[in-house]
């Protein structure tokens, strides 16, 4: 368990080291400059939250929210922050995957 956990920590450094990572430090860095937009963005990401968990017409819904800040989407501080934070999140979401693939974890299913 103890290689196992300094691998993760070697693998925690690369992650760092990675452009993905580096560029969404520094759009966020960027946009932190601007507590407007950044304060604006984040009310946008919880609307947009509540309507993914609470809504049983989100995609108009989320439709109406994007439309309605249009013009804060196509900021250039939050388009280059929400592009770096995607391409960050398909980074882990891939390596996630790669990492789980074919360990079945499922003892409840078994009847123990």
């Amino acid at each position: 368990m103890e290689e196992l956990i300094a691998e993760c920590k070697k693998l925690n450094g690369m992650i760092k080291n990675s452009i993905e990572y580096k560029n969404y430090v520094s759009a966020r860095n960027h946009l932190r400059r601007n507590e407007d937009l950044e304060k604006r963005l984040r009310e946008l990401y919880v609307k947009n939250r509540e309507i993914q968990d609470y809504s049983y017409n989100a995609y108009e819904e989320t439709a109406g929210l994007y439309a309605s800040n249009d013009e804060l989407l196509h900021n250039p501080l939050v388009d280059e922050y929400i592009r770096a934070e995607s391409a960050l999140r398909r980074l882990l979401k891939t390596m996630l995957d790669i990492t789980a693939a074919d360990i079945i974890f499922n003892y409840l299913d078994e009847g123990i």
